[in-house]
């Protein structure tokens, strides 16, 4: 009771001061709880076994986060915290599992920022300034198709026409990548510039040497919605083999619908002594009261090693018909195309499921 009593003088004492200088606090940031929940069945064919999983969507994982903000005078100061809960994770499942996949906890943010007009200055775990640069999307269906792949199968193996595992344990993941940011979310400091006629600059460095910047805009006229983003990444010694990683996405939303949205990424190796890996990605798309729809055709070159091709189609539908729910279902088919030797079995996933947001 003592120690709840002196913590309370204590915040009435700073707070009465603040206000004797003129500043007008809350003394609390005022925060809420959110969050979100998605879940899904998947379906898998490698050319040799198929499968049925429950999984936990990885392209818009389930998630728990709190943020919080006050304006003091022209300063806004806020916070986030998110934790990502995840069992069997769609990118991690394989056709030969007997169980569910592990129950993970993973931290997504631990950040602070301080919003001026000068522009925001953030420090913790968070985006880099490249994260989401190769994932701008106005298709309205990017919680279960997006430019990552990877999300819904990317643990998924190859196989030979006879069964057996090409080049001894390949997944779609290590032949294909958006080469989105790199860094991803990293403990960094960030700065990002005010909007100038909704254009803004962002730049941030990490533990290890590692920096980035990015470009981001995003506009609106005559009912038409246009988002893009381009970066650059130097990963220093988070990732020895890559000497850099840049790229860009665009997505334009006409007032009817229509949708293109396109993404261009491209990972060097020159330390290596390897030639850059590079990835394209499209997507046509349809938008109509609470509907969704849209195909895509992503590829990815030389990731895995040189001569080595992965692509993919895909479609998908989402419907929302209340604003927190949303109900999905997709198809892909993934194909490689191996120089100098047979290629492996094309993999047909298929899911439909749900993300409830709270």
């Amino acid at each position: 009771m003592k120690q709840v009593c002196a913590k309370t003088l204590l915040v009435g004492a700073v707070c009465a001061a603040m206000v004797f200088a003129g500043i007008n606090p809350a003394c609390a940031l005022e925060a809420k709880v959110s969050g979100q929940i998605n879940q899904m069945v998947m379906y898998a064919d490698d050319g040799d076994q198929s499968d049925v999983f429950i999984t936990d969507n990885d392209a818009s994982s389930t998630r728990v986060r709190i943020t919080g903000s006050e304006q003091f005078g022209q300063v806004k100061v806020g916070m986030q915290f998110e934790i990502e809960a995840q069992r069997n994770a769609s990118n991690r499942v394989t056709i030969d599992q007997d169980n569910d996949g592990a129950f993970e906890w993973n931290d997504r943010w631990f950040n602070v920022y301080f919003d001026t007009r000068f522009g925001m200055f953030e420090i913790g775990k968070g985006d880099t300034a490249t994260n989401g640069t190769l994932e701008v999307d106005l298709s309205g269906t990017s919680v279960v198709t997006y430019s990552d792949i990877n999300t819904t199968g990317g643990s998924l193996l190859w196989k030979n026409d006879d069964g057996t595992l090409f080049g001894g344990g390949v997944d779609i993941g290590d032949t294909r990548s958006n080469f989105d940011g790199i860094l991803s979310r990293a403990e960094r400091v960030r700065y990002n510039t005010p909007s100038f006629a909704g254009l803004t600059l962002s730049a941030s460095a990490a533990n290890g040497g590692a920096y980035d910047a990015a470009l981001w805009y995003a506009t609106e006229f005559g009912g038409n919605k246009l988002a893009a983003a381009l970066g650059y990444a130097n990963p220093q010694g988070q990732a020895d083999t890559v000497d850099a990683q840049w790229g860009g996405s665009v997505s334009w939303l006409m007032p009817f619908g229509l949708n293109f949205t396109v993404a261009y990424g491209q990972r060097d190796f020159e330390a290596s002594g390897r030639d850059e890996a590079v990835s394209y990605y499209a997507k046509l798309g349809y938008m109509f009261d609470i509907h969704a729809f849209s195909i895509e055709y992503g590829e990815t070159k030389d990731l895995f090693a040189e001569g080595v091709d992965a692509s993919n189609y895909g479609a998908a539908y989402v419907v929302k018909p209340w604003k927190p729910i949303e109900l999905y279902a997709a198809y892909r088919i993934y194909m490689a195309d191996v120089d100098g030797v047979g290629d492996p079995e094309d993999i047909h996933v298929a899911v439909a499921g749900t993300r409830i947001k709270f």
